[in-house]
């Protein structure tokens, strides 16, 4: 059985213990949804370890879900609060922060407005999620550039290994199994030390970014972005048109690309819509 609740908390310290949150959150009221269950339940040593990234006890599962669901409560300034009984089930508690002030009244909405703004030269993207690489390089096609696309760090090092001047940047995932993006990203580093790499990841910009020196990236992207997210942060990268390295050819993937993924990439003018990179599955 499942049983949903929501409600409010007054924010007093005990509210906070036991809980996993963002380190600026000291206390303050909250609204909660929590979920629990009658299933089987998790041991303490388990607990310990749900969240953990490539943490699974599933055969078939990843690890990351709950990873991300993590770094978007505490992007939100949030907590999460886990209790559980083998044997008996498991309650999850989200907390977030209630909002303070009177809220503003909506207001009419108004037409986007598209940046001209185009890159050239070829981008590598690495991520093991299929729908972040297929969005993810339709984008980058729809601004101008080329795309090799990467499942996982492995696949990177490979493909950026054979001509390592030819990447005018990466767009690198932080969380992948078999080799990992800060790993990836030294091996990238190694082998041209001049390439710009951006990393994205489900994780706060805190949490991820800790793990780099920060002058060593060229730029952080929090997952879900949109397109025009992913456009800003190229355009900060290369400010003038065609400052990024020439292509050899018109922009598209690269051969070699998975046939399904270079079949998305065909209508790269619909990248300034509004589907959102990397939403939680």
């Amino acid at each position: 059985m499942i049983r949903v609740t929501t409600g409010l908390l007054e924010g007093e310290a005990a509210v906070l213990s036991d809980t996993v949150l963002s380190p600026e959150v000291t206390g303050g009221d909250f609204v909660f949804l929590a979920i629990s269950d009658t299933g089987c339940g998790m041991t303490p040593e388990v607990r310990e370890k749900i969240f953990d990234p490539f943490f699974t006890t599933k055969f078939t599962g990843r690890g990351l879900g709950l990873a991300a669901v993590l770094g978007i409560v505490r992007g939100h300034g949030g907590a999460l609060k886990v209790t559980s009984t083998l044997g008996q089930g498991s309650t999850f508690q989200l907390l977030l922060p209630c909002a303070t002030g009177v809220a503003e009244p909506l207001r009419p909405g108004t037409a986007p407005v598209f940046s001209t703004w185009r890159g050239t030269g070829t981008v590598l993207v690495v991520d093991d999620e299929e729908t972040v690489r297929g969005v993810a390089s339709r984008s980058l096609v729809g601004f101008g550039f080329e795309v090799v696309l990467a499942t996982n760090g492995r696949e990177a090092i490979a493909s950026f290994r054979e001509d390592p001047a030819k990447f005018c940047a990466v767009l690198l995932d932080l969380t992948m199994p078999e080799m990992g993006g800060a790993e990836t990203f030294a091996e990238l580093r190694r082998l041209n030390p001049a390439v710009k790499v951006v990393l994205m990841s489900g994780f706060t910009e805190q949490d991820a970014v800790g793990r780099f020196h920060r002058n060593d990236l060229a730029g952080f992207l929090s997952k879900p972005f949109t397109p025009e997210e992913l456009r800003e942060r190229f355009q900060s990268i290369f400010p003038e048109a065609g400052e990024a390295r020439n292509a050899e050819a018109s922009p598209g993937t690269r051969a070699g690309a998975p046939a399904a993924e270079s079949a998305a990439l065909a209508d790269g003018q619909r990248a300034n819509g509004s589907t959102a990179i990397g939403s939680p599955q």
